[in-house]
């Protein structure tokens, strides 16, 4: 009774420690980076200075190699993630590098002038020995008997060591290993062994990112970047009066983005969605799965127009959504230019129909005024010509009526011309007389 309820203590403790840790900024930017890189563990390389993993070298640049292998340990005794022993390797006692290699050593002289023996026997005289001190040019020579040795005149003892050195055979090596970055010589008992490790989400821990309590933030501060109005576990009232809870709730302009977290994209929970969004009628509806879809889950979203965001490595879902709500909003100013150009074309022939009938009647009145125009100005031109008329007959007239003075010379003139006519007239008849 007493060990379940210490059990239950210290599970209750864990769970303290792991609520603590999730909101660690540490933990959370670690966690939103696998995320956002749809990346499913932590895995170690190894580098000339030690054990490295590369993503939280990438976070974490300053940390030493201890404090991210105790930053680890923490993370895995909390349960928020679970590790995989893939290998061990030997690590150099006074720098750390992995970067080493092992020597065979003499254990009576420890040269390591070494060579690896193939020891045989000669079966007819009982010699046994290296293979190498039968050797004599292309043959083998029996070193007690001298006779030449076949394949079929010897059989195979086994293999050992001799030293080169002092002349010693043995059956194992003395083993050391020797660093390539300090050049140190140490034996295997002075050498680190080390685990190498693959560390990976737990369960509960996915499930918990699933719920978008961990990668909300950074979708929040992606979309806010690049002009999005949004809000997390937003209600909106539905065209049929129910309430529905979504995740996320975005607005850019005219497109209406909502979005609900899930650990894989199971087909209720796009059904479930659908019900949302077709009582809600947004622009683009969004599950956001931690796992990627199946080709079926992919069918079965498509039929329900839901689209399926999940983590990819080259893209965070925070940039996915954004493009997506781009290429949305470009998609819209298309097709309401070609709308305006489809009225324009629909609409201009019935305005130049008003417009006719206005011109065809300026046109007209334009024409009257010019008619009147020109009529009165033939008026005008009758009643010049008819004034001068009678100007010139009122001339005329008073050229007629009778001056003294000029009567009187006139008079003159023509009795002189009488005269003269008739002087002519007498000359004319006197000539003919004669």
């Amino acid at each position: 009774m007493i060990e379940s309820e210490v059990k239950q203590l210290s599970k209750q403790d864990t769970a303290s420690e792991k609520d603590a840790l999730l909101l660690n900024a540490d933990v959370q930017a670690m966690v939103q980076k696998m995320v956002d890189r749809g990346i499913d563990s932590i895995s170690s390389v190894l580098e000339r200075g030690g054990i490295v993993y590369p993503i939280l070298k990438e976070l974490f640049p300053i940390k030493s190699e201890k404090e991210v292998s105790d930053f680890l340990d923490e993370l895995t005794r909390a349960g928020i993630l679970k590790s995989r022993l893939v290998d061990k390797v030997i690590l150099c006692p006074t720098c750390g590098s992995p970067s080493v290699y092992s020597k065979y050593n003499c254990p009576r002289c420890s040269s390591f002038d070494i060579g690896k023996a193939v020891i045989i026997e000669h079966i007819r005289c009982g010699f046994i020995g290296s293979k190498d001190k039968f050797q004599t040019k292309d043959v083998l020579i029996c070193p007690k008997c001298k006779n030449i040795v076949t394949e079929s005149d010897y059989r195979k003892i086994g293999t050992s060591f001799e030293c080169k050195s002092c002349g010693s055979r043995f059956e194992s090596p003395r083993m050391s290993h020797k660093c390539n970055s300090c050049d140190d010589v140490f034996t295997y008992k002075e050498a680190r062994y080390e685990p190498l490790y693959e560390f990976e989400l737990s369960e509960e821990t996915r499930r918990t990112v699933a719920r978008g309590t961990l990668p909300l933030a950074s979708i929040i501060a992606t979309m806010k970047e690049n002009g999005f109005d949004i809000g997390s576990r937003r209600d909106i009232l539905g065209k049929s009066g129910a309430m529905h809870t979504f995740d996320i709730v975005a607005k850019k302009r005219d497109v209406v983005v909502v979005a609900n977290f899930a650990f894989e994209p199971k087909e209720e929970d796009i059904i479930a969605l659908f019900a949302k969004k077709y009582d809600v009628d947004p622009t683009i509806t969004l599950l956001i799965a931690l796992t990627p879809p199946t080709k079926e889950e992919e069918t079965v979203s498509k039929a329900y127009g839901v689209k399926i965001i999940s983590p990819v490595a080259t893209s965070s879902i925070g940039k996915q959504i954004v493009e997506l709500a781009d290429s949305m909003l470009k998609e819209n100013n298309s097709d309401r230019a070609r709308k305006e150009s489809i009225t324009e074309s629909i609409l201009e022939p019935k305005i130049q129909e008003e417009i006719n009938p206005k011109h065809e009647e300026a046109k007209t009145s334009k024409t009257s005024e010019s008619k009147q125009e020109k009529t009165d100005a033939t008026e005008d031109s009758k009643t010049e010509r008819r004034r001068r008329k009678e100007e010139n007959s009122l001339e005329d007239t008073q050229s007629y009526t009778s001056n003294p003075e000029t009567d009187e010379e006139e008079g003159r003139e023509t009795m002189d011309a009488e005269h003269d006519s008739r002087n002519t007239d007498r000359n004319n008849w006197d000539s003919e007389s004669f």
